[in-house]
């Protein structure tokens, strides 16, 4: 029996913004050794009074690429509207450090990143309860309960940024019962 597991190595691709998806799959017909992912987010949207899941690009612009392999020379020859490989400083490719634990991540859920339950304290400290966001600790900023969205402040990588995410909002007991008393 092999323990040894392959070791998969990610790659992050600059392409026409708006062609994202079928780029990923042009890729992965011409060259079925490599995982390509346009990673989307999960939105609830209200149509005809009913909330249904819309997708809507996370990254416009970059596509993530997935391979036991390198990757394979001239794919722009292929492949439309693919520009290039991000490279660091002595041109690596391959993504390290933070940069590859986010494109593991994106991995992980397959590039759907879908809606996260955050237990919400007025003007305080938010944890997310359940999706891919799990764990993560924020600043709720601003709130639209109607539409089920939230402008939330993340610290990643040392960096405060702004997601705006699609939450089921789940309020602590004390402002469910206080909100009862409200007449």
């Amino acid at each position: 029996m092999n323990t040894k597991q392959a070791v998969i190595n990610s790659y992050c691709m600059l392409c026409r913004t708006g062609a994202e998806k079928s780029a990923a799959q042009n890729i992965m017909q011409h060259y079925p050794e490599l995982i390509a992912i346009a990673p989307v987010k999960i939105l609830q949207e209200k149509s005809k009074g009913q909330w249904e899941p819309h997708e809507q690009i996370l990254l416009p612009g970059y596509i993530f690429l997935y391979t036991e392999y390198g990757l394979p020379k001239n794919m722009r020859t292929k492949v439309r509207n693919l520009y290039r490989v991000l490279e660091y400083e002595k041109g690596i490719r391959t993504l390290t450090g933070s940069d590859a634990e986010y494109a593991q991540w994106i991995y992980c859920h397959q590039g759907k990143i879908g809606t996260s339950k955050v237990l919400i304290e007025e003007g305080q400290e938010i944890q997310v309860i359940d999706g891919p966001l799990l764990d993560c600790k924020g600043t709720i900023i601003k709130l639209d309960k109607h539409k089920h969205r939230a402008m939330v402040v993340f610290s990643f990588d040392g960096q405060k940024r702004i997601v705006s995410i699609s939450v089921e909002c789940v309020l602590p007991i004390e402002s469910k019962s206080e909100n009862r008393n409200v007449s």
